[in-house]
């Protein structure tokens, strides 16, 4: 069906960061949407991660479910974005305890998998709504978006 491909940095073109937005590089952090970024692909996390902080976030990658939620306990996210195929824990059961945690965060789930459908229609039907967002996404794309929640 999917074929899963494996990127090392070197297999990633380089990305041209647009001018920081107003204020991005400025302040003490309290002011800033702090995102949460998760996904068992390091190489994606962090390069997401690294595109919202230049991008007036505070943005930090984790690579599981589980330091995900031991993140957020850490420090609670405005937003979480969240792969939804991971190992041990999805994205979809990941939101969940989240939201249950942390009412006020959003969650945005990420996929570039046809099978996520299946799980969203069941965490739906448990009355859990996520916003989705398909991979791959143009990074300017994923910034409006997530300054428009």
């Amino acid at each position: 069906m999917f074929e899963q491909v494996r990127l090392s940095p070197a297999d990633v073109p380089p990305y041209a960061f647009p001018e920081p937005a107003n204020g991005a590089e400025e302040g003490n952090g309290h002011n800033r949407l702090r995102v949460l970024v998760v996904d068992d692909e390091a190489l994606i996390a962090s390069t997401v991660a690294t595109i919202l902080n230049h991008n007036g976030f505070e943005a930090e990658a984790v690579y599981s479910g589980e330091d995900a939620l031991a993140a957020a306990r850490r420090t609670p996210p405005d937003i979480v974005l969240s792969d939804v195929l991971m190992p041990r824990m999805s994205g979809v059961e990941l939101g969940m305890q989240l939201r249950r945690e942390y009412p006020l965060a959003r969650i945005v789930l990420f996929s570039g998998q046809a099978a996520t459908a299946e799980m969203m229609r069941k965490a739906q039907g448990d009355g859990h709504q996520f916003e989705l967002i398909a991979k791959p996404i143009h990074p300017d794309e994923l910034v409006a978006k997530l300054r428009g929640l």
